[in-house]
């Protein structure tokens, strides 16, 4: 399901206590998701849709930035 998906990239800015507007790497997510047994196309299809919705964007120098809807999101699910 997308909105699992979703909740799981949030879950991992989580894991690591992010604040809006910092970054995880792509190698934080398949760290966290390899752990708990996610399949990294679930991973894939939350980013994507995190993305559509506001809750993360792409950062210039790489990986996904936690934007203040994200955050907000993030805060109400842990």
């Amino acid at each position: 399901m997308a909105e699992d998906n979703v909740h799981k990239v949030l879950d991992i800015f989580s894991y690591f206590d992010s604040k809006a507007g910092e970054v995880l790497l792509a190698t934080n997510f398949v760290a966290v998701g390899a752990r708990r047994q996610w399949r990294m196309s679930d991973l894939q299809e939350g980013i994507e849709e995190a993305s559509r919705i506001g809750w993360v964007e792409a950062a210039p120098q790489g990986g996904w930035r936690l934007t203040e809807d994200g955050f907000r999101e993030a805060a109400q699910h842990s």
